[in-house]
């Protein structure tokens, strides 16, 4: 059994969301050495970066999940493709780098990883990220216009 086996998917699930709750409840040692783990078990995915990510940036270090994300997407990109799963999370991955320069006030590079991102493999979720980031929604009327009555 190798190690990428070791667990089901649906335990590795369940170990994802047992270190977001982590790094909500500010349990940052625990939930970065639960996703240091889960990079190990599930190489050439997102999530566990992510979750360090979210760590360093729960922690107020954006710097460092820069740090992190930019690793993790250098390491990603160097990998073959596997069908749509490594693009797609090299596309979610680098959407979070482009977030987390934003959190570490790195407003140019943000802005360039973001387009970067659009130019990317789609991803739902990442090119919203950067749609929204980028300014590129159109955002709904706060209020609409109130019309008169006619009579």
């Amino acid at each position: 059994m190798s190690v990428t086996e070791f667990l089901s998917a649906d335990d590795v699930h369940l170990l994802t969301e047992v270190g977001m709750v982590g790094v909500g409840a500010r349990l940052h040692v625990s939930a970065l050495a639960l996703f240091e783990a889960l990079a190990v078990l599930r190489p050439g995915r997102d999530f566990p970066w992510i979750g360090q990510a979210a760590v360093w940036l729960n922690r107020g270090q954006a710097d460092e999940a820069v740090r992190v994300l930019q690793q993790a997407c250098a390491g990603l990109a160097r990998q073959p493709v596997q069908g749509t799963m490594s693009s797609d999370d090299l596309t979610m991955l680098t959407a979070f780098l482009g977030f987390a320069q934003h959190m570490a006030r790195r407003t140019a590079e943000s802005q360039q990883t973001m387009r970067a991102v659009l130019a990317m493999p789609h991803h739902a979720h990442a090119h919203a990220m950067a749609k929204d980031m980028l300014g590129l929604t159109a955002q709904p009327p706060l209020f609409s216009p109130v019309q008169e009555p006619t009579t």
